[in-house]
């Protein structure tokens, strides 16, 4: 078992370091010899999904599942291929695997900041607002969710609160440059301004 465990610490370095094609050929090994290990198959359908393979990466989640399906990472990563990759029409399946993996782990911001993420794209606010919102509940420095949910108070028109979210997306992420820039959309500026001053150091 701690051998196992070594030889999938290599292939998630490579796939981390983004060599592809050495992780995806590791882990087609280790899968052979090791077909029951689901984080194998978690693992394949992240590569296969870089290397621009869809259908093989929904494939690889979808056996992951058969043999675990109580794996909340493999329903969140088959909502997010889905959503990512135009099956934009199969709204009921990127909802169902998004829900399901949150009912598996409810302790998981990433899953209701993309459960957001996806409620916006539908033009359902509130509901994005709310999974927002719990993200940051369950992890408060989650500054992914603190930007997106300064995005959508923007398209709403609640700029102070957006403003605010955005203060403390800096004060995470001092560099976060997609949040200098949200910010700096709608900010009024004059010399005495903070933001202005923070930008021109940058």
């Amino acid at each position: 078992m701690e051998n196992l465990k070594k030889k999938i610490q290599i292939a998630l370095e490579a796939y981390k370091s983004g060599d592809l094609l050495v992780a995806e050929k590791l882990s087609k090994k280790l899968i052979l010899s090791n077909p029951k290990v689901v984080f194998l198959y978690n693992l394949l359908g992240l590569i296969s999904a870089d290397l621009n393979k869809i259908d093989q990466s929904l494939k690889y989640y979808e056996d992951g599942v058969k043999i675990d399906s109580n794996d909340p990472y493999l329903y969140n990563n088959i909502a997010v291929l889905l959503f990512n990759n135009m099956y934009k029409n199969n709204i009921k399946k990127i909802e169902f695997n998004y829900k399901k993996s949150i009912s598996l782990n409810n302790n998981n911001p990433e899953a209701y900041n993309n459960l957001a993420n996806f409620y916006k794209f539908l033009n359902r606010n509130d509901e994005a607002s709310q999974n927002y919102k719990k993200a940051i509940e369950i992890n408060p420095k989650f500054h992914f969710a603190l930007f997106n949910l300064a995005s959508l108070y923007v398209s709403c028109g609640k700029i102070n609160e957006a403003k605010e979210k955005l203060t403390e997306v800096l004060l995470i992420e001092p560099n976060y440059m997609h949040a200098h820039r949200l910010l700096s959309r709608i900010t009024n500026y004059n010399k005495e301004n903070n933001h202005l001053k923070v930008l021109n150091k940058l």
